[in-house]
């Protein structure tokens, strides 16, 4: 083994600590680079100055770890790790929380990896203000089943209130939305981040759990963060060529397509039928609705929409 100085033996084992919480007295000196004398000479050092390091001895083996919660509140990435972890920050809206994220490990990262950082060349979206303030407390509502109290503008009511949900899903969108458990109807509701207009966890509201398959049928079930409730239908459009070259990406999930003679065809299963409808209407004459409760609603949407473009001019 290679001569070291006491501080590059100290830093070596702190290191190798942030990588792993134990280490065999033998494998650990094979790792500083010393020999095993001078190892648990630096390790007992260590203990004596305070740092949390235990012993345990299983013979012909002896065993040195820090505890659990040592370096608390910190996570460690190798250099190695920095570019992607930069990376992939960059890949989310822009808004304070990624903005100070980004700074903290380009503060803190090896110079090379920081190279060229700033002249990040993605263009991502803002991140609202519903989303910054709102979205943390819907992610702790759902993973500590903790209820959430939320002030909720109803669209379909025009009404702002205060209501008990029971989060079962974030789905980070554009737009945000949550899967919860309503506490007035005591059903699963879609609800969407940007008409909270306050949130608090209530810890005195009992926390009211979905089984996984029923929420991942009402998933399955919902269009566009729309469901309709009751049982999903078949839903089913053709769309012509040449506009089915470009229809073919821009269907909502989970609609599937399937290139048939003459252009494209369109299936899903869902509740929500009028979600469908309109974005059959949208493609006009390019579209055709081949499923009865779909033409029904395509047909009805349609004509109030030729209704209102000529009105003005009747």
């Amino acid at each position: 083994m290679g001569q070291r100085s006491s501080t590059e033996t100290v830093v070596a084992i702190v290191q190798a600590f942030l990588q792993r919480r134990t280490w065999t007295q033998a494998e650990l000196a094979r790792h500083v680079g010393v020999a095993v004398p001078a190892l648990r000479k630096r390790l007992n050092e260590l203990c004596t100055s305070g740092f949390p390091l235990d012993r345990e001895e299983d013979h012909p083996h002896v065993f040195w770890s820090v505890p659990k919660d040592w370096f608390p509140g910190g996570v460690v990435f190798s250099g190695e790790d920095v570019p992607d972890l930069l990376r992939q920050l960059a890949h989310l809206p822009r808004g304070a929380a990624r903005d100070r994220l980004l700074g903290k490990v380009l503060e803190a990262a090896p110079r090379r990896a920081s190279v060229g950082a700033p002249a990040n060349p993605l263009v991502t979206r803002i991140a609202s203000q519903s989303e910054e303030s709102f979205l943390p407390f819907a992610e702790d509502s759902a993973s500590r089943r903790v209820a959430l109290r939320v002030r909720y503008f109803t669209a379909s009511r025009g009404a702002i209130e205060w209501r008990h949900v029971s989060v079962q899903r974030v789905v980070v969108g554009p737009p945000a939305r949550l899967v919860a458990v309503c506490h007035r109807s005591g059903a699963l509701r879609w609800f969407r981040v940007d008409n909270v207009l306050g949130a608090t966890l209530d810890d005195h509201e009992p926390f009211r759990e979905a089984d996984s398959p029923a929420v991942e049928a009402f998933l399955d079930a919902s269009l566009d963060g729309f469901h309709a409730g009751g049982a999903p239908s078949r839903c089913a459009f053709f769309v012509r060529e040449p506009e089915a070259r470009w229809v073919q990406s821009s269907l909502i999930d989970p609609m599937r397509g399937e290139a048939v003679a003459g252009g494209l065809r369109v299936t899903v299963e869902t509740t929500a039928v009028l979600v469908v409808a309109r974005f059959v209407v949208s493609l006009g004459a390019a579209a055709r609705a081949e499923t009865p409760e779909l033409a029904a609603h395509v047909a009805e949407l349609a004509r109030g929409a030729l209704e209102a473009a000529i009105a003005p001019f009747g």
